[in-house]
């Protein structure tokens, strides 16, 4: 199948795709939203949507509510060895909320990396 020939949600999905490996996209970084993942492409948002799922359904993406979609990465969860009474938080969260607070630029920083911590706490 050539890629004209393939639906435009995993044309997109592609592309994005190509970021992750490519590692334009790190582990822990944002993909774009779905918004940015309209205007870049002109699709609407269902489109969009259904293409950041497709890279969920393979395991290089982690939909995280009120945040957006975090680039997964190789490394599964970090942190001490089950039973200490610690919490295994995965590699791709914490760096994704050390992005936000660095780039101080997102309105509500605080409130967004506490929605992806309780996030990574409950996945842990």
């Amino acid at each position: 199948m050539s890629p004209r020939s393939l639906p435009v949600y995993r044309r997109i999905a592609e592309v994005l795709r190509q970021d992750v490996l490519d590692g334009r996209l790190r582990e822990g970084s944002l993909l774009p939203s779905e918004r940015e993942v309209c205007r870049r492409f002109r699709v609407a948002r269902a489109t969009a949507r259904h293409s950041l799922h497709v890279l969920v359904r393979e395991d290089l993406a982690v939909p995280v509510q009120g945040v957006g979609y975090v680039v997964a990465g190789t490394h599964t969860p970090t942190g001490p060895a089950p039973g200490t009474g610690s919490v295994r938080v995965p590699v791709a969260f914490l760096n994704a909320a050390i992005e936000m607070l660095e780039a101080d630029a997102v309105p509500a920083t605080a409130s967004r990396v506490a929605t992806l911590l309780r996030a990574a706490v409950h996945a842990g």
